[in-house]
């Protein structure tokens, strides 16, 4: 249903009539009526499987650098006036299963210091 856009229940309809023109479901014999809840448990059933599989195939080595788009305003005081600093976060998971493993925080966005301060992360302690 996810692949063609189409709802749930929309997806149970169409089966549905389309099991009953067959002739599988009649008025009498209606055991393989398909309602929406079989639609999402069968969903949820492939994207497990398929999740599954991902995850046996998939380099568990693998480390993904996140632009969470998250941004800290900190106010400090320079020459006795209020300043606003804003400091970009980025974040460091290890894939698969997105295991959270730190943080770095740069107030200039060349990439170079963003580099340098991911470097300083892995290498220092």
């Amino acid at each position: 249903m996810d692949r063609f856009g189409v709802s749930d229940r929309a997806g149970a309809a169409i089966v549905s009539a389309a099991i009953q023109d067959v002739g599988i479901i009649s008025e009498s014999n209606v055991l393989n009526v398909v309602d929406i809840n079989k639609i999402r448990s069968g969903i949820t059933k492939a994207r497990t499987t398929l999740l599954s599989q991902v995850i046996k195939d998939y380099d568990h080595d693998q480390f993904g650098l996140y632009l969470d788009g998250r941004k800290d305003r900190i106010l400090s005081m320079v020459n006795n006036r209020r300043k606003v600093i804003i400091e970009e976060h980025i974040s460091l998971v290890k894939e698969p299963g997105s295991e959270y493993i730190g943080h770095v925080s740069v107030n200039l966005e060349r990439a170079q210091i963003i580099g340098n301060n991911i470097y300083s992360f892995f290498v220092m302690p």
